[in-house]
């Protein structure tokens, strides 16, 4: 093989490898646009009322009522969670600063939790509203499962 033919070879296969290193970063970026907090996905509304319409045999307009409250919290829900996530990020960096400012820091935690206390708010507002919709033996079996549907609507952890 002469020289020019061996630079030729050489500069398809370096041009080849630099095509395959592009595929693979823009592969591996694009998996990566879901959540930029590597927590794992919530599950849908649709699944959990599907679980607790039979579980406590709502009706269609109970289920329809109970998914648009969810759909309600949800919006109200992320927003907030959002903001205190943010926050805690910013009062993170603040604490470990080589330079603290305390103060800074006391005012960042209290807006943290102001925060989670709205948070509450609209997780109270939404129980109430549940509470509407449920007849009263409906309510003896929602309290029962009151902490199997907290750990259920926990996202989802890989196993």
């Amino acid at each position: 093989m002469d020289i020019f033919l061996r630079y030729k070879f050489l500069l398809r296969i370096v041009a080849l490898l630099l095509l395959l290193n592009l595929f693979c970063i823009g592969y591996l970026y694009s998996g990566k646009k879901g959540s930029d907090d590597n927590r794992p996905p919530k599950r849908p509304i649709e699944e959990a009322t599907a679980i607790l319409k039979e579980a406590l045999q709502l009706t269609e307009k109970q289920a329809e009522d109970f998914k648009k409250i969810r759909e309600d919290f949800f919006k109200k829900e992320e927003p907030l969670s959002n903001l205190i996530r943010a926050k805690r990020d910013s009062m993170n960096l603040e604490m470990f600063n080589e330079n603290t400012d305390t103060s800074l820091v006391k005012e960042i935690a209290g807006r943290v939790a102001d925060n989670e206390y709205k948070m509450e708010l609209f997780r109270l507002e939404q129980s109430q509203q549940l509470k509407t919709i449920c007849t009263h033996e409906q309510l003896k079996k929602f309290q029962d499962m009151v902490i199997d549907i907290r750990d259920y609507f926990q996202p989802q952890k890989n196993k």
